[in-house]
């Protein structure tokens, strides 16, 4: 792993009243971080993982950020929480193009959020979909929910009528996950 100021423009989280220690962002050797992106505090990004330009990943508030292995946070994506809360994004998770996440967070393998989505204070099982411009605040979304563009998801009811992935997207994460896995080697 790396660690703070080894290859990007990382920074260590402020000493603060609810935290009295400097913590450092450490990343894989195979991931790769954009130069215009911001990684400040206890920030851990896994194997192979992109994080385009323009993407903010703020662990001085909400810590941990983990970042499992051949995630993708593209550009402009937001990650923070609340105090003593944190984000964990697990494997081959794809977080679109302006999407907020903001802990307390747990988004389960293999699960896309979509552009300009706002994702809080909830968990998000295996392999769901959060289409573009949805919102998505403090519930459980079991394996497989499908989050249609631009729903608002803000009762644990709506959650639970949530239908599956529709076929036509069931396999859409992987090609994002596979090309931005490709970014990663690429641009490094």
């Amino acid at each position: 792993m790396q660690s703070f100021g080894e290859k990007w423009m990382l920074k260590k989280s402020p000493k603060t009243s609810w935290n009295c220690e400097e913590c450092s962002p450490v990343i894989s050797p195979s991931a790769y971080v954009d130069d215009g992106a911001r990684v400040i505090g206890d920030v851990r990004i896994g194997e192979s993982v992109y994080v385009a330009p323009g993407a903010s990943l703020r662990a001085d508030e909400a810590t941990p950020i983990i970042i499992g292995d051949k995630c993708n946070i593209q550009d402009g994506a937001i990650f923070h929480g609340l105090k003593g809360s944190s984000i964990e994004l697990g494997r081959k998770i794809s977080i679109a193009h302006g999407a907020v996440i903001h802990g307390p967070l747990r988004i389960g393998d293999e699960s896309f959020v979509g552009f300009n989505s706002v994702v809080h204070a909830s968990v998000l099982g295996k392999k769901c979909f959060v289409g573009h411009g949805a919102l998505v605040i403090g519930v459980t979304l079991k394996d497989g929910s499908f989050v249609p563009h631009g729903a608002v998801i803000d009762t644990q009811d709506k959650a639970n009528s949530l239908g599956p992935v529709p076929d036509q997207l069931k396999g859409f994460n992987e090609e994002v996950v596979e090309v931005n896995c490709e970014f990663a080697a690429g641009y490094r």
